[in-house]
């Protein structure tokens, strides 16, 4: 077996709700996706994601794409301070209108920000 580059850590707030979590269970409801996104997850940990499975979107931010048949889903995430081997969940939902997935890159972004902060 590999030995994983980096750790998931997915965002909890600062009152310690583990938002990320949540949205993954909401979005998903236990479906299939779940264990294509572990698997896509791991991928990345592993430092073996495909060309297609990850992009940067500058400012620290990354996304992780899921496809399930026909649906598109997102795991936007960051590294950890000093490209640590943490792979820091910052938000995830189905993939929508553009107006809707600029917001959850915002809320992605201002996330990372808190997390920086309270480290």
């Amino acid at each position: 077996m590999d030995k994983p580059k980096a750790v998931w850590l997915l965002y909890a707030s600062s009152s310690g709700e583990p938002v990320v979590s949540k949205e993954i269970r909401r979005v998903l409801a236990g479906g299939p996706p779940l264990k294509e996104l572990g698997a896509l997850m791991t991928r990345v940990q592993l430092g073996k994601a495909l060309p297609r499975d990850t992009g940067s979107l500058g400012k620290g931010l990354y996304e992780a794409r899921l496809s399930h048949e026909g649906t598109e889903y997102r795991l936007y995430y960051a590294l950890g301070p000093q490209e640590a081997h943490v792979l820091l969940g910052l938000a995830f939902h189905k993939k929508g209108g553009r107006g809707a997935q600029d917001r959850v890159k915002e809320l992605a972004g201002r996330r990372l920000a808190d997390w920086l902060r309270r480290i």
